[in-house]
């Protein structure tokens, strides 16, 4: 973990409201694992730091999305290429897939399909089914890289684009036909609870980033503090941003 200056080198707005800035450094980056993310000053007169997820990183580069929630958000959003920003990362545990995991089903919603893209690029060697939801056609952002990786799944629930109907509902529809050794996902509240039911029916452990929010980002303040059941049943507090951002899905308090 490092406190960086960060340079736009880009920026886009591939769907309404949501932005992607790929940041660079001068200096090469500490080592960055898939499911980390950075803490980021927005500018302006923003004090504390928001949380992004790394949807692409190289050496000296990341690449964050996000969506325009905020005051906050929507400084860093007008924020021109060029400005220069600080950031500290890499933050979080990350995604681990042990050898026993050779299928990879990736389910994301929305932006939170994002920090599932580093998954494959961590790990090359593995099988992948990506299964993405989204509200409604203009909405639909990253098929086309995580087609890269392998069959992907869109669905929408207007039906406008892809499966009509939640994403949840087609990764059911084809659970007994990829048999997959394990689940990640990363979204709303809504569809990691209809995926901890799938993952408890089908037996199929599944592994879940949060979209907490943070304060310091670095355990001290229990703003991302998140209800965590322990194996003999008692819910303990956790921190999203050190504990975390992933954690089994069945074992978190939704």
């Amino acid at each position: 973990m490092k406190d960086i200056l960060l340079r736009i080198l880009k920026k886009s707005m591939p769907a309404p409201n949501v932005f992607i800035l790929e940041l660079g450094a001068d200096e090469p980056l500490p080592p960055i694992r898939c499911g980390q993310f950075l803490h980021l000053k927005v500018g302006g007169n923003y004090l504390l730091r928001r949380p992004f997820c790394i949807y692409k990183f190289t050496e000296r580069t990341v690449t964050v999305v996000a969506a325009v929630v905020g005051g906050g958000t929507r400084c860093l959003a007008e924020q021109p290429e060029g400005a220069c920003l600080q950031a500290v990362l890499p933050i979080g545990n990350g995604f681990t897939l042990e050898e026993k995991h050779r299928k990879i089903v990736l389910l994301g919603g929305g932006i939170g399909c994002a920090p599932l893209a580093t998954v494959p690029v961590t790990y090359p060697d593995r099988e992948y089914i990506s299964y993405l939801g989204f509200s409604t056609a203009e909405n639909v952002l990253f098929e086309k890289e995580f087609s890269s990786f392998g069959k992907t799944v869109v669905a929408t629930d207007d039906g406008t684009c892809g499966r009509s109907g939640f994403i949840t509902d087609a990764l059911r529809a084809d659970m007994a036909k990829i048999s997959p050794d394990v689940i990640l996902t990363c979204g709303p509240t809504p569809m990691l609870k209809a995926a901890a039911r799938l993952s408890l029916e089908t037996k199929v452990p599944a592994y879940m980033s949060g979209e907490t929010r943070m304060g310091c980002g670095v355990g001290a303040c229990l703003v991302c503090a998140c209800d965590i059941k322990e194996k003999n049943g008692e819910i303990v507090r956790k921190r999203a941003c050190v504990d975390g951002p992933v954690f089994r899905l069945e074992d978190i308090v939704l």
